[in-house]
């Protein structure tokens, strides 16, 4: 879908988006429990400052929003005696806290071509395989910075498709 110069280009100007945005306050953490234990949580303490950024695995959510808000959800996950961890990032992605980086990173992409995909593109975004329209896949690109990921969606979503083997590559050394 991109040459290997423009995916370089929109990793980059990702990165600097999220960058700037590291200046706002926020924090993310990940909680040891099931999704619905989570979303209980949230709806407990009727905050709209809290989101679930990344449902990654059956017992595993990340919670992002503004330091008040996930102080007050580690509060609560204390309180209900459920484990957590705060990551240490520079703020809270996948959230509202840096949803003002997707006007610019969708003006970045419009500028850049989008190819024909050879085979299908998922999307953690949606657990879908990206639209064919270059628009679509261009508009979806630059929600991405703010919404949740659908980590357990987009695998059993490929699953469901017949993939069966699956590598993640990511930051730092985990593979």
């Amino acid at each position: 879908v991109l040459t290997e110069c423009d995916m370089l280009g929109i990793a980059r100007r990702r990165g600097e988006l999220m960058a700037a945005a590291s200046e706002l306050p926020g924090a993310m953490t990940a909680v040891s429990a099931d999704i619905d234990q989570v979303r209980a949580v949230l709806t407990s303490l009727e905050r709209t400052d809290v989101v679930i950024a990344n449902h990654n695995a059956p017992t595993q959510v990340v919670l992002s929003g503004t330091m008040a808000g996930i102080e007050a959800a580690e509060s609560r996950l204390d309180a209900d005696k459920i484990r957590f961890n705060r990551l240490p990032v520079a703020t809270a992605f996948h959230s509202p806290v840096v949803a003002s980086s997707e006007a610019p990173y969708g003006e970045f992409l419009a500028d850049v071509t989008f190819s024909e995909a050879r085979m299908p593109v998922w999307s953690g975004e949606s657990a879908a395989i990206y639209e064919p329209k270059p628009a679509a896949k261009r508009e979806r690109l630059a929600r991405q910075i703010a919404n949740p990921v659908r980590f357990v969606d987009l695998v059993q979503g490929m699953s469901d498709a017949g993939i069966r083997t699956f590598i993640e590559v990511g930051p730092g050394s985990v593979l």
